[in-house]
């Protein structure tokens, strides 16, 4: 292994858990309990539906690319198919206030009613942006790499993410700069796993 590549996948590695520690502190929801029993949520301003989505789809591809580089390992297209699932998983734990009030959301999500309450709206929105963006490396990577497969799935993933997310579009646009801009560094900064 190369020290060059150690450093650029350590670095882009750190870049990417800031990028989605960073969301914590714009939690878009936070559930709470109601005097009825059900789960609401407080309304997240328009600032986290704007960073949120971009921050989560760039944190997840260049976690992706950066274990990539910090391994020294070629990077498949298939192998970015994660990006998309790890920004969908941080969106989901984010949204539904698992990360930033575990004690009122744990409860809450084996009820379905408060499920689709944590998940529906502006969270929901979030999310879609998030696994959209995220789905921009596979279609990237597969599209110079010639792989089918992965260029069918990374495609499947952002056009489900356009369709459940058309109601909001600003969180799609928002998650999509994100992953673009991601992979855009990671074109410039590691051309060996990511030019063609």
């Amino acid at each position: 292994m190369s020290l060059r590549s150690r450093l650029l996948g350590s670095a882009l590695l750190v870049v990417g858990v800031a990028a989605i520690a960073a969301t914590v502190s714009l939690a878009p929801t936070v559930p709470s309990e109601s005097a009825t029993g059900s789960v609401s949520l407080i309304v997240p301003t328009p600032y986290s539906l704007i960073a949120t989505p971009p921050l989560l789809a760039l944190g997840s591809v260049f976690l992706v690319g950066g274990a990539a580089a910090f391994a020294d390992a070629t990077l498949s297209a298939r192998a970015t198919l994660v990006a998309p699932v790890l920004g969908g998983i941080a969106a989901f734990a984010l949204v539904t206030g698992v990360v930033t009030a575990p004690a009122a959301t744990l409860p809450a999500l084996a009820e379905a009613d408060a499920l689709v309450a944590l998940t529906s709206g502006p969270p929901g929105t979030i999310a879609t942006g998030a696994v959209g963006g995220g789905a921009v490396a596979p279609i990237v990577r597969a599209t110079i790499a010639e792989d089918t497969a992965a260029l069918l799935a990374g495609s499947v993933l952002l056009f489900a993410a356009l369709a459940a997310g058309a109601s909001d579009p600003v969180s799609l646009v928002g998650g999509g700069v994100g992953g673009a801009l991601a992979v855009g560094v990671l074109w410039a900064v590691d051309p060996d796993r990511w030019r063609p």
